[in-house]
């Protein structure tokens, strides 16, 4: 279905935009290794509880807008990852939210690239004024 990693990537946004879980689904490959990462969530592993994740963030039904800026690739035969920032707004809402930063890896699979995780979680703001303190891991 997806013939490139960046087919799959637009098409999960595209889903995402739309709150379409059906759309969505489409993306992820069906298995119980996929693993998807909501921004400070807990980890959802499985098809089924990725669906159902997925499917209680768009029960609201609200339409968002995606901008996507520094996107990093990186490929192999089997493999593609991307980290990139997610801007999301809201129609409505006269500003951008805080960004995300996101991991989002593709398998290619008998059916073309399909999803196997989505991870996002909010860019730290940091003072540039400020020296980060402590470990970070």
């Amino acid at each position: 279905m997806f013939a490139t990693p960046d087919e799959a990537e637009a098409a999960f946004y595209t889903a995402f935009a739309d709150t379409n879980v059906e759309a969505m689904m489409k993306v992820w490959l069906a298995s119980e290794s996929v693993i998807c990462v909501h921004p400070v969530g807990p980890k959802v592993t499985g098809h089924e509880a990725v669906r159902a994740a997925w499917a209680e963030m768009f029960r609201e039904g609200t339409s968002l807008r995606f901008r996507l800026a520094e996107i990093s690739r990186t490929q192999d035969a089997l493999l593609a990852v991307h980290v990139l920032n997610e801007y999301i707004s809201v129609p409505g809402e006269t500003t951008e939210r805080h960004p995300m930063v996101a991991t989002n890896i593709y398998q290619l699979t008998q059916d073309g690239w399909r999803m196997i995780l989505h991870h996002a979680s909010p860019i730290a703001v940091q003072n540039p004024m400020q020296k980060p303190t402590g470990r970070l891991h």
